[in-house]
């Protein structure tokens, strides 16, 4: 063994079933043993319960692996929920060049250690055949074309070979680990014209739990007309009624094997390609034997309670309607805070980190590639912490360290969790957490948590997107779709306010009317095409006379005003029509257009007594512009 720290990434989906956790738990024992520091990367749902856009953005958390900074490598890739993402993994794996620690799916290109299923199946089988005399046994694994599910069915086959008993095709079945498959297998058992089986071999606990549902509602008992076993004995499968007859693999004993054979390639001594270890069954109720006492009992309520709690939090919503109540991030996170207890005093260290543009809007989704497929900001931001004990890390930091505490050498060896802060397949940032004591893994109220989390953050960023989208359709509902100055709309919003502040500050309010020259004439010799093209030009004038603050408008067909309060002397009011008629001028002699833009001009400036009203500036500019056109030779032809 190396007294080298060394560095072990761990490749995982759902660490918070027990086949997951009690791996992570004898990986977790043995680093500590040789002084290593363990990075788990973990999505939190595996492909049984999942959509394909929440997969993109889990499976993300694959993508911050940095492989060049661990030593080894251990991969569950029966966990992983797309065959996409393990192929990336595989490939990038390939091209580290170090060890590879494949579980419970063997891989020709890694060492591989694996539970021996098919070996422990056989065994369960043997068990109905020979302790019970069954000889009509059916089997339901797990899905089609899965190393586990694969070994698990040949397991089966196995013991009825050994034993003479014909294999029946209608007697098997490919299910999906979970409790919708053994819904469809009874209904089968019950209508393919088989005789009813005295025993069902179900390939893990949660589908044997089901069947026992299903056959009682058809009015079977278990073990008494129907046996069935199962596999992984979990803890639901140790408080059902009956209590289940189930393999125990040795999943703890296969994760101490993973390290000790990592250390042993990092040593330089030889070692054999493919490992096995196998189970051991623990007969019980449902194929007809005594309860067994031999539970842990301080551990079977310490987990009934876990999952009660659990429950409870998913069945309540205070925590993500107070999260969503939050104005801002800084907000939620600060809410966050509030929610610690929920995790049961589990949890050592707990970091979360946002990508710097987290909250990017789609309306720039266009312009840029969608955040799923980049993966995660080049820098990530720290937005949370909350640790047992004082662990330095730094505000911000490039995203290939990951999490910089990670590659400490003067810290106890620790095992880190990284999960994936997500939206479907928006990607937020992620979460570094350590577990204390005993606990080998986060459980499913950590997952609840950090899923309120990100569904908080979904919130937040589709609540500023929706406030971006309206004061955008707000200010086009208010601007003049031909020149791009306000219309109407936006000149009231704005023109009555702005008066109050010129009154309320005794300054004074400038008011400048325009009318197109000609625009009748202009539209009916060229079109209308070209009498629009004068009315942009006019507005283009207008902008290019602002000194200040003015705001411009188009209140009609060819009728626009200029507004804006400030101090105004008879110098400063002269520059707006020249301004004006100095664009003009300069677009008549350089433009091609065979007419002459002109426009007539009113102005009235003055400072705004408490008792006036808006209409005698409006009046007062409106007849100086009346009085200018009169007095005009209008030409519109060149």
């Amino acid at each position: 063994m190396s007294n080298k720290r060394r560095y072990i990434a761990v490749i995982i989906s759902d660490v918070c079933e027990v086949y997951q956790s009690q791996i992570i738990k004898g990986i977790k024992e043995s680093a500590v043993q040789h002084n290593y520091n363990v990075a788990v990367f973990a999505s939190f749902f595996a492909r049984r319960i999942d959509t394909p856009l929440n997969e993109i953005g889990e499976e993300n958390i694959f993508s911050l692996i940095n492989y060049e900074l661990f030593d080894a490598f251990i991969v569950i890739p029966n966990t992983i929920s797309t065959p996409e993402a393990h192929e990336k993994i595989a490939t990038e794996l390939q091209k580290s060049g170090k060890p590879v620690i494949y579980i419970d799916n063997e891989n020709p290109l890694f060492y591989n250690v694996c539970a021996d299923d098919r070996t422990s199946i056989k065994n369960v089988t043997n068990h109905l055949i020979k302790e019970h005399g069954f000889t009509r046994i059916n089997c339901i694994t797990g899905y089609k074309d899965f190393n586990l599910s694969e070994n698990r069915l040949l397991g089966y086959f196995d013991a009825l070979k050994e034993n003479n008993i014909k294999i029946e095709e209608g007697r098997y079945t490919y299910g999906d680990f979970w409790r919708n498959a053994p819904i469809e297998f009874v209904e089968h058992i019950f209508n393919c014209g088989l005789e009813l089986p005295q025993a069902i071999v179900c390939a893990n606990d949660t589908m044997a739990i089901a069947t026992c549902e299903e056959l009682k509602k058809r009015g079977k008992r278990v073990p008494e007309d129907i046996a069935v076993v199962g596999f992984d004995r979990i803890i639901e499968g140790k408080i059902n009624v009956p209590q289940l007859s189930s393999v125990e693999p040795a999943m703890s004993d296969i994760g101490i094997k993973a390290i000790e054979i990592i250390d042993a390639l990092l040593t330089g001594e030889a070692v054999e390609q493919n490992v096995y270890v196998p189970g051991k069954f623990y007969p019980s109720e449902s194929c007809g034997h005594e309860k067994s006492d031999s539970e842990d009992k301080a551990e079977i309520e310490r987990i009934s309670k876990q999952a009660e709690l659990s429950q409870y939090l998913i069945n309540t919503v205070y925590m993500s309607e107070n999260l969503q109540e939050s104005a801002n991030v800084d907000e939620v996170f600060r809410n966050l805070g509030n929610y610690m207890h929920l995790l049961n005093d589990d949890i050592k260290t707990l970091h979360i980190y946002l990508c710097e543009k987290w909250d990017v809007l789609n309306e720039n989704r266009h312009n840029e590639a969608p955040r799923h497929m980049k993966g995660y900001s080049d820098i990530m931001i720290n937005k949370f912490y909350s640790c047992h004990e004082e662990l330095e890390c730094p505000l911000s930091f490039a995203t290939s360290e990951m999490f910089p505490p990670i590659f400490y050498e003067d810290t106890p060896p620790e095992m880190y969790f990284f999960f994936p802060i997500n939206f479907q397949d928006s990607t937020f940032g992620y979460a570094v957490c350590s577990c204390l004591g005993s606990t080998a893994a986060p459980n499913a109220i950590f997952r609840n948590w950090i899923k309120y989390l990100s569904n908080a953050l979904e919130y937040l960023r589709s609540r500023q997107h929706l406030q971006w989208a309206l004061k955008r359709l707000e200010r086009m509902s208010e601007m003049d779709s031909l020149t791009g100055v306000y219309n109407r709309y936006g000149y009231e919003n704005r023109v009555h306010a702005l008066f109050e502040d010129a009154k309320e500050q005794s300054k004074d309010f400038l008011v400048i009317m325009g009318d197109l020259d000609c625009l009748k004439m202009i539209n009916d010799t060229y079109g209308h095409g070209e009498g629009d093209n004068a009315i942009r030009i006019i507005a283009k004038a207008f902008q290019n006379s602002f000194t200040e603050d003015e705001i411009c408008a188009r209140i009609g067909g060819d009728e626009f005003i200029m507004f804006g309060i400030g101090d105004f002397d008879e110098a400063k009011l002269k520059t707006y029509p020249e301004r004006i008629n100095e664009y003009l001028n300069h677009y008549n002699s350089n433009s091609s257009k065979p007419y002459i833009i002109g426009i007539s001009i009113g102005i009235y400036c003055a400072k705004v007594p408490q008792d006036a009203e808006l209409k005698e500036w409006l009046d007062k500019a409106d007849e100086n512009m009346y009085a200018d056109k009169k007095s005009k030779n209008k030409i519109f032809r060149k």
